[in-house]
């Protein structure tokens, strides 16, 4: 089994299991320029078998990589997951989310190893363009 094929299977087997904690706008600070914010909950076993297919031997993915590469912006906007969590659409903010974005882990770390989910924080990166 290729590459992608082992990695639409991950997604398939845990995609159920993934929660849509928040969707919002943040304030970037520049007047008018919010950025489109989605804050999930993973499943640690998700990224543990990522990390399998990677061959990496690390504790987390790289949180940006894990994003662009299982596709789940296309994923969400595809599903019926969103039940009216968090503060906007959850196809508003997804719009946004295929581009320029930072991802980064909201975990403690501290019980990082019991812990059955993790959060992943997505936001827009706002590209100046002056």
């Amino acid at each position: 089994m290729d590459y992608f094929t082992a990695l639409n299977q991950l997604v398939d087997t845990y995609f159920d299991q993934i929660r849509i904690e928040d969707t919002d706008y943040v304030d970037t600070g520049v007047p008018g320029h919010d950025a489109a914010y989605l804050l999930l909950q993973v499943p640690m076993a998700m990224l543990q078998e990522y990390l399998q297919l990677k061959g990496q031997d690390q504790e987390l993915p790289n949180p940006l990589e894990f994003w662009k590469e299982t596709q789940l912006v296309r994923r969400l906007t595809h599903s019926d997951k969103y039940h009216g969590q968090g503060h906007e659409p959850l196809e508003d903010i997804l719009e946004f989310l295929g581009g320029e974005v930072g991802v980064d882990y909201q975990a403690d770390y501290q019980n990082l190893h019991s812990s059955k989910r993790i959060r992943l924080a997505i936001t827009e990166v706002l590209i100046d363009e002056d």
